[in-house]
This record gives C-alpha cells, structure tokens and sequence, in this order.
C-alpha cells in the first residue's frame, strides 16, 4: 500500500477548514466519502466550508509512528476526525501536537489501552491471519459484530467494507493490528483536551460499547456526547447524514 504522505488527498487548505480523517482499521478513505457527500448536501447556512484531508495509515505499526507520519503532511492547524482505530491515532497526535488541533471528533473508538489479556488474543490472531492463504479481511461473523441489523443486508455497504480490508491486504492488517494492541492508555489525557470535542457512537456498536464512549466523553471537559440511532460500528457509513450533521455542529462550535 502507499504511503501516508503519498494518500493525502484534498483541495488547497485555504478553501476550508482542514480536516483530517482518520479510518478505522482495513478501512480506508471510502469510509469517508458518503458522509462527505451528506455534509455537501447540508443547507449552506448550517455548515462552514470544509477540506477533507485523507491520511491512510497503512505503513506504521505503532501508533506513535502514526501520529507522526500524519504530522508530517497535515497543515499545520486542522480538525481530526478519527474512527475506531483512527481514534486511537487521534488521541496521540494529540498527546505530540496538540496545539495543532482545532477540533476533535471521535467515531467508535476508545481512550483505554487493551487488557493483557486481549493483548494477547489481539497478537495471536496476528499469527494465525498471517499463516493463512488466502487472506480473508472480513467475514460473516464480524459484519453482524460491526453493523447494525438493519445494514446486514445492505449489500452495497458489506461489498464496500469488504473490497476496504481486501484491498489493505495481510500485510496492512498485521502492522495495524500491532499498532492497536500495544496502544496506551489514553485515559489520563483526556482532562487535558481543551478544544471543541464530540463523541459519537452507533447505539448497536458490539465492538465498543456505547457505555465506553460515554465514560470517554464524561473525561472530556469540552466534548459533546451522541449516539446514532440506526448505525453500529461503522457510524459514518451507516448513517452518513446524521454523521455530516453532527461534524457541522462540531465545526460551528
């Protein structure tokens, strides 16, 4: 896969507010582009200009070196949008630049590091996925995990979250997978966050729960709080107008 730098993506910083979107593991900027549409279509009063900068993060297998390679390429004041495993990514370009960061949105993601225990399984899978032939990014069992009942059957949006992982590839899987098992705790950070904040959550997100979402906003002196009816862990896909909706309130804050 490409580099960071070489997937930035968008129009001269001038035409808008920048914002950086970060995607979840397996996934990259196509998780995006229904909301963005949706924000598109948002009457012109209720929304300020914005634009997309796209930083796939296929090459780092820490978040550290995430958080740095965004760095590297973004402007040099923006909002960041982070989903699941982007989220993660987020909350340590925060910890490295946090002066940079005009606007926070967190998507299905979490502030605590995983348990030993998960770490574990988290590592072990790695091996097993690596070991098999052919590579399968997502199955089954993990789509009726990820979405919500109502979007099991969307056969156009499984057939875009499944070319997503396939076209990442093993390789991408094992690097993200490490850089999400050996994560930090962000938990501690979270006081320290003094920018416009908001946290949204699918209400049938069976990866991470809605409760953990809650407690991350509750740590957020700044950070508004939503979960979106008809959406689980892919939220910006599922309902990309509620999601357009919410980052315009976000960004008029």
């Amino acid at each position: 896969m490409s580099s960071t730098s070489e997937q930035l993506t968008g129009h001269a910083y001038d035409d808008g507010v920048p914002v950086v979107f970060l995607s979840g593991m397996l996934a990259d900027q196509r998780m995006w582009h229904p909301a963005l549409a949706a924000y598109e279509d948002l009457a012109g009063a209720s929304k300020r200009a914005i634009t997309p900068v796209f930083c796939e993060l296929f090459d780092q297998d820490t978040v550290e070196e995430m958080a740095r390679a965004v760095l590297e390429v973004a402007p040099d004041r923006f909002a960041l949008a982070g989903m699941s495993m982007g989220g993660y990514a987020a909350l340590e370009i925060l910890r490295q630049a946090g002066a940079r960061i005009s606007h926070l949105m967190l998507v299905n993601t979490r502030a605590t590091a995983d348990s030993d225990a998960v770490r574990r399984r988290r590592l072990l899978l790695s091996r097993i996925v690596t070991a098999k032939e052919p590579f399968v990014a997502v199955n089954d069992g993990m789509l009726d995990e990820m979405l919500h009942p109502d979007n099991r059957d969307d056969a156009a949006l499984v057939s875009l979250i499944t070319k997503m992982g396939d076209d990442c590839g093993v390789g991408v899987f094992e690097r993200q997978n490490h850089a999400v098992a050996m994560r930090p705790d962000s938990m501690a950070d979270l006081g320290n966050v003094n920018v416009p904040c908001s946290v949204i959550v699918g209400t049938h997100d069976r990866i991470i729960s809605p409760e953990s979402h809650r407690e991350m906003a509750d740590a957020i002196p700044s950070a508004t709080y939503q979960e979106i009816s008809g959406a689980g862990h892919y939220a910006p896909l599922e309902q990309p107008m509620v999601f357009a909706q919410a980052l315009a309130e976000l960004l008029r804050r």
